[in-house]
């Protein structure tokens, strides 16, 4: 994965997923740098709706295909 940052792209190297109290965290190292990504409820709810409707669309593809 890369990271966009105001002085350019990185890559993000991935060590280890931690359960918090918070929520998700992805820990990692971007540009040498200890990083890490925490992703709450408010990002899992945002996430399921951004989703949404290219899984519908997916779902409508496969039943057309499945109906010829």
């Amino acid at each position: 994965m890369r990271i966009g940052t105001p002085f350019g792209e990185y890559p993000f190297q991935y060590r280890r997923l931690e359960r918090r109290a918070e929520g998700l965290a992805i820990v990692g190292t971007v540009a040498g740098i200890e990083s890490t990504v925490v992703f709450d409820k408010e990002d899992a709810k945002r996430a399921a709706v951004a989703l949404a409707a290219p899984a519908a669309v997916a779902a409508l593809v496969l039943l057309a295909c499945g109906r010829r």
